[in-house]
């Protein structure tokens, strides 16, 4: 009894006042965003495929022409087997720069002498990098279209707009229900409540906001 006593009168404050911004600020901006960057990542990885930064060599490159095949004879493999005679690949390769697909990853960048993708990446390469840039499109149409449409209109007319009506209410109708006024206060550690920092001898007690315990003023 004495312990929650003490951290409920001493210890413990109010909650901040958080409400759903949080989750909507994640959401309409951190979540959105990671989407759009795992987009735009898939699709330059899937570009950059097999990362070797070897190509085949084109027909007619006679820097590339020779015959690269090879032949071995009594080879042991690392499982103890031999062999009498093994021959290397005739497949000539050179070395390509896979590192320079642009944004939106597109086959075309590659260049005519520098080719590493098969057909079919070539096609989906082709897709990816259109989405991933509709996606960051999309994302700054939804993150900076409002502010530039409204920046816009403004140049030609007015675009404020109250919020809320007229009530029909006068401010001294809610005082200590629905109005309060702004009286400073300090809080300390120790304290039950705030400290008022400044002189309430001519402000209605209402308008503070609380009152102490068993007080009828």
């Amino acid at each position: 009894f004495w312990t929650d006593k003490i951290l409920l009168m001493r210890a413990w404050q109010t909650n901040p006042s958080i409400g759903p911004e949080t989750s909507r600020f994640s959401r309409r901006y951190f979540t959105t965003a990671a989407i759009v960057i795992g987009a735009i990542s898939a699709a330059t990885v899937y570009a950059n495929f097999p990362f070797t930064n070897l190509c085949n060599c084109p027909d007619g490159d006679d820097k590339c022409a020779v015959d690269v095949s090879q032949m071995y004879s009594n080879v042991t493999l690392l499982s103890g087997e031999r062999l009498e005679s093994v021959a290397t690949s005739a497949v000539a390769l050179k070395f390509c720069n896979q590192a320079k697909v642009s944004f939106p990853p597109d086959p075309e960048h590659q260049g005519f002498d520098n080719i590493w993708m098969t057909k079919s990446q070539e096609k989906l390469t082709t897709i990816y990098g259109w989405i991933s840039f509709v996606l960051l499109v999309l994302f700054a149409a939804g993150l900076f279209g409002h502010r530039v449409t409204t920046f816009l209109l403004s140049l030609w007319k007015g675009i404020y707009e109250p919020s809320g009506f007229d009530q029909q209410k006068d401010f001294t109708d809610g005082i200590g229900v629905d109005s309060f006024a702004y009286v400073p206060q300090l809080k300390e550690p120790g304290f039950t409540f705030p400290l008022l920092a400044c002189d309430i001898s001519k402000i209605n007690s209402d308008l503070i906001g609380w009152k102490p315990l068993l007080s009828d003023k």
